[in-house]
């Protein structure tokens, strides 16, 4: 599956504040079909709050896992992430840096950062034990931690579907 079909999806997908229900989207043009968890807050820094969800997304054959991070904007920093890290090392993180959701007005109140792709394996893990990960970029480190309840959450819904 292609980065930009993650995309595409994962701005449908987006959940609009921490607690949101997740849900499923099936889109007839582009044959995407997904799940996704509900939103949570995954960091709680003072200056920084960062908001997870989980999505499966399958074209095809294909399937896609990822955790996508969004930054609750706080109208101070634009968060821009190159990189996370577990225990020493790197994860697959692709970069989206997008406004996606919360707009009210003309105000959006969260960005989409990017996102973790997951393996099987990585999915199977973290449906078990969450995801704890650092994240890397121009305004320094920041750690997550994304709880197991995403993961099967998200998972649940795509069998589900």
């Amino acid at each position: 599956m292609t980065r930009l079909a993650l995309f595409l999806l994962g701005l449908a997908l987006a959940a609009c504040s921490p607690g949101a229900p997740g849900g499923t989207l099936v889109t007839g043009d582009s044959a995407l079909a997904g799940a996704y968890s509900r939103s949570r807050v995954i960091s709680d820094h003072p200056h920084h709050v960062l908001l997870g969800h989980v999505a499966v997304i399958r074209r095809g054959d294909g399937v896609t896992r990822a955790l996508i991070v969004a930054q609750r904007r706080d109208g101070v920093h634009r968060l821009s992430y190159r990189e996370a890290w577990q225990t020493g090392h790197e994860l697959p993180w692709s970069r989206l840096d997008r406004t996606t959701d919360g707009c009210l007005a003309g105000t959006c109140r969260n960005r989409t950062l990017g996102m973790i792709a997951l393996s099987p394996a990585m999915m199977d893990h973290a449906a078990r034990h969450g995801l704890s990960a650092t994240l890397i970029g121009r305004h320094g480190a920041i750690a997550i931690h994304a709880p197991a309840a995403l993961f099967s959450d998200a998972a649940d819904r795509d069998r589900a579907r």
